[in-house]
């Protein structure tokens, strides 16, 4: 037993860094198909033509591999889909499959932020401390949480961009393999703008500040720089071919500049609009334009994680005013950095605050708050009253345990009120946000149009297309190939913006109708009804409607 317990405690940091991603997936995937119950337009289609696309090759408009997918007018990234369909086509289509993939990568996030800090703070005696924390703040994050649980491509490209800076930071610290690991950094950095359009913002303007912080390493390299420049560009063709000659700058139409206004008025736009993000309704008291970007009661951050950012900068500062020597200044800086471009593709859009178009500023968050926390164990480390205090085996680390204790209390008490508010009160209040009963309406449709689990089969099945992109969620729901859809396989479906009581006079039909419509709801069939108990579909059978 005390063999075990010597081998644990001598591998304290593996053991909570391992400890720290099981807890960060239990997390994650608790519930999942069931928080957020109902799945939006945009997991659907990612759902949907990931599972075309690698099942047929093709995806919902029979374009063979495409590197944008065209999807309610508008083009997505190709790299969700194309993972996603890894996952739907051997496991099936549903929700749960359709966001475990998010997870994981949610969880990959957390793994690399901890490697990254590490990295940042290695000549720290604190290093795998900070590492610990960056991981601990990142798992219990309401930002990181909410968008690693549902199918959000911002959550993939953040992943991919943790790693990229971390293995960009990893390649200067070793002797050997430097160009090898710059070339895998710039290949996540490239994955990234296949992944969600908000990276095309900052991942060249992070690249910019990167190479220009390390343009003596870079030319010290010679040469040999040319692989991983070669290898980025290489693996950029497709997307800048994309970006120049197809659909990859349709995006370029939601963002202030193409709103015709002159330069003072999209500047004063802009202002405006990236205050809106470093506002503390946005940061902390959870300001939002729809449920889908967040609970409207929970910031991007704890008021705690708050604080110690600001304590974090305050002390940087003050020791600049004072002229006091700070080696680890410029973690802060990048951090600040961070942030500041991360915010950039929301506040260039025009709906504002938006979390999920700013995600990738949570890593100056967490970076912040890690840091924050070292200018805290350094205060206390220089503090003769509480450095000389020891604990109850004579060591002079009581300050430490005290810090990182409080920490992780306080961290947690946000968490635990934050998670208890997000599976009750966010759960039933996010219903019409994430278009829910749609799934559960068209499985059971289903039946009727197959004549199948004891239905009759139906001629006809009118749809209601109030709530939008209803046929979406048919090619989900029945699994329907993209050539059997082009095919007319939806002959039997008939979407429609209303029902009035008189389409119940059509001969052996199914209606499936909203609360909005006129009907006679105690006459219906069937009753869907969402998180919040609310009745989301009425669905009629017209062969059993008494007059």
């Amino acid at each position: 037993m005390k063999f075990i317990i010597k081998k644990v405690h001598k591998n304290w940091y593996i053991n909570t860094f391992i400890l720290i991603l099981v807890v960060a997936f239990l997390l994650r995937v608790y519930k999942i198909g069931v928080v957020p119950h109902g799945m939006t337009w945009d997991e659907a289609a990612i759902g949907y033509n990931g599972y075309a696309v690698v099942s047929t090759f093709r995806d919902e408009w029979l374009t063979r591999l495409p590197l944008s997918f065209r999807s309610f007018g508008d083009y997505k990234a190709p790299f969700a889909v194309y993972l996603t369909g890894l996952f739907t086509t051997p496991f099936g289509l549903s929700l749960p499959v359709v966001r475990i993939p998010f997870v994981l990568f949610g969880v990959a996030a957390i793994a690399g932020i901890m490697l990254l800090t590490k990295t940042l703070f290695s000549s720290s005696k604190h290093a795998k401390t900070l590492s610990l924390a960056s991981g601990f703040f990142l798992t219990l994050s309401p930002w990181h949480y909410h968008y690693s649980r549902a199918g959000f491509e911002s959550g993939l490209a953040l992943t991919l961009v943790i790693w990229a800076l971390y293995v960009w930071f990893w390649a200067w610290e070793q002797s050997r393999h430097q160009v090898l690991l710059l070339t895998g950094s710039a290949t996540f950095f490239v994955l990234s703008l296949y992944t969600y359009h908000s990276t095309k913002i900052t991942v060249p303007l992070l690249l910019l500040f990167l190479a220009i912080q390390s343009k003596n390493r870079l030319l010290k390299l010679g040469k040999k720089v040319f692989i991983p420049v070669s290898v980025a560009i290489l693996l950029s063709v497709p997307l800048l071919y994309d970006l120049l000659f197809q659909n990859g700058l349709e995006r370029a139409g939601v963002t202030i500049f193409a709103q015709g206004l002159s330069l003072q008025e999209t500047m004063l736009l802009f202002l405006g609009q990236v205050r809106a993000h470093i506002s503390l309704s946005f940061l902390i008291e959870g300001a939002t334009t729809t449920l889908r970007h967040g609970d409207s009661r929970h910031g991007v951050m704890y008021v705690s994680t708050f604080i110690l950012g600001l304590y974090g900068i305050l002390q940087t500062v003050w020791r600049r005013l004072t002229k006091v020597e700070d080696s680890y200044a410029s973690i802060l800086w990048f951090s600040l950095f961070l942030f500041s471009i991360g915010i950039l593709p929301a506040a260039v859009a025009l709906e504002v605050p938006h979390s999920n178009r700013a995600l990738t500023a949570v890593i100056g968050v967490i970076l912040l708050a890690v840091f924050g926390v070292f200018k805290l164990l350094e205060w206390c480390e220089h503090s003769p009253e509480l450095s000389s205090l020891k604990d109850s085996r004579n060591r002079k680390t009581i300050y430490f345990q005290l810090v990182m204790g409080t920490v992780f209390l306080v961290q947690s008490l946000f968490a635990v009120e934050y998670f208890s508010d997000y599976y009750t009160q966010f759960a039933a209040e996010s219903s019409e946000a994430f278009k829910d009963g749609y799934v559960e309406a068209f499985e059971y449709v289903l039946l009727y149009e197959k004549g199948s689990g004891g239905k009759p089969e139906v001629d006809k099945i009118l749809f209601t297309s109030r709530y939008g992109q209803p046929y979406i969620y048919a090619l989900f729901v029945r699994k329907t190939s993209p050539y059997a859809f082009h095919g007319g396989s939806l002959i039997k479906y008939e979407f429609k913006d209303s029902f009035v009581e008189g389409d119940l006079l059509r001969e052996n039909s199914i209606l499936v109708t909203t609360p909005e419509d006129t009907m006679p709801f105690n006459k219906a069939t069937k009753v869907i009804y969402g998180s919040d108990l609310q009745p989301r579909f009425y669905i009629f059978d017209t062969n059993t409607i008494k007059w």
